[in-house]
């Protein structure tokens, strides 16, 4: 939407920046403040109230009559992104028992999804009615959000209580999970912001360019669904440390190949390099049973986060030695958060709660 939002307001690049920095900063740095309240009052409407505000922010952008109201709707679509993440990764983690790598990898490749399809979409409605198409997918949020109300109103009201497993929560495990997540997210989140880009610069076209990225954004969703799915077969830990390993390598690999094997490379490390996200979320709501909200949402914040400011850093590394060298240099963390992932333990007591989630 920011080619839309610079056309409409004559934004500069500095300018257009700020809009995505404060959904960015809305939306990960107020997530595990939202998940820590969630945990100690176990609020039943968050998770619909949330949907609802994302929403409203994102579908009244074209209605903007200022570039201050426009920076309000972005914030409040950021805040509701935050509201809505914690108690939703809770009700996962919180109704599956043997499954969990399977509901969260379930999950979390929904988002995935809607964020593979969202530019088609965002173009298609941009394209047809401006910014203010994007006022035809309000009525779906809100029709998404009153399913929710009715089918988990129930359900929430009785089984967010506390958990029955009162573990303290296994600080120093949650700490390097979170390191790993930094790690990560600085080679994903700058190839998912700039792989257009890296073909652009190779002589492709932006239609071709971007599609190309779309594909490896959705051969990630499958392995994301794989990772969560073997996770609860044979661990936790191993998909996590063989993931992001051989994603790291896959994505050298395609760095130094050309044609059709480049991108067979490139799709099969999207497949690794989100093999490991829904486990990385599930290990970590396990080693603080008594804090999923506030846990899976210090996660999900500190991908967003890391990741946006990896960006920029990015892209001052690619003004300098071009976009080649510089996907070479990032492709390091996520082979140094693998290493790291190998310390990770091997098994984990596993939570216990209400048994009445299952219902």
């Amino acid at each position: 939407m920011l080619p839309l939002i610079t056309s409409l307001f004559g934004l500069s690049y500095l300018f257009a920046g700020v809009v995505a920095t404060v959904f960015n900063v809305t939306s990960s740095i107020l997530q595990p403040v939202f998940g820590h309240w969630f945990d100690r009052t176990h609020v039943p409407w968050l998770l619909e109230a949330g949907l609802v505000v994302n929403c409203l922010g994102m579908s009244l952008l074209g209605f903007s009559s200022s570039y201050v109201l426009l920076l309000f709707l972005v914030g409040s679509a950021g805040l509701g992104s935050a509201a809505f993440h914690p108690p939703a990764f809770s009700s996962i983690v919180r109704s599956s028992e043997s499954s969990r790598g399977k509901a969260m990898g379930v999950f979390l490749s929904g988002g995935n999804t809607g964020y593979f399809l969202g530019p088609f979409v965002a173009g298609a409605l941009g394209s047809a009615f401006g910014l203010s198409g994007m006022l035809c997918l309000l009525p779906m949020g809100l029709l998404v959000s009153a399913l929710l109300y009715r089918f988990s109103r129930k359900g929430i009201a009785q089984t967010h209580e506390i958990a029955l497993d009162h573990r303290s929560a296994n600080k120093r495990l949650v700490g390097l999970l979170a390191v790993i997540t930094a790690l990560r997210s600085v080679t994903v989140q700058t190839t998912v912001t700039f792989l257009p880009l890296y073909f652009v610069a190779g002589g492709q076209s932006l239609l071709v360019a971007t599609g190309i990225a779309s594909v490896w954004l959705g051969v990630a969703v499958l392995g994301q669904l794989l990772g969560g799915r073997l996770s609860d077969r044979v661990g936790r830990t191993p998909v996590i440390a063989s993931s992001l390993l051989i994603g790291a390598v896959l994505f050298y690999a395609f760095l130094l190949t050309n044609g059709a094997v480049s991108l067979i490379l490139l799709a099969l490390s999207g497949a690794a390099l989100f093999a490991n996200w829904s486990v990385i979320v599930v290990m970590a709501s396990e080693a603080a049973p008594s804090n999923v909200g506030a846990v899976s949402g210090l996660m999900l914040g500190f991908s967003i986060g890391v990741g946006g400011i990896a960006a920029l850093g990015f892209g001052a590394l690619a003004d300098a030695f071009g976009m080649g060298p510089a996907f070479l240099d990032i492709t390091i963390f996520a082979l140094i958060a693998g290493l790291l992932a190998l310390f990770l333990p091997r098994f984990m007591k596993q939570p216990v709660y209400p048994a009445t989630i299952a219902s």
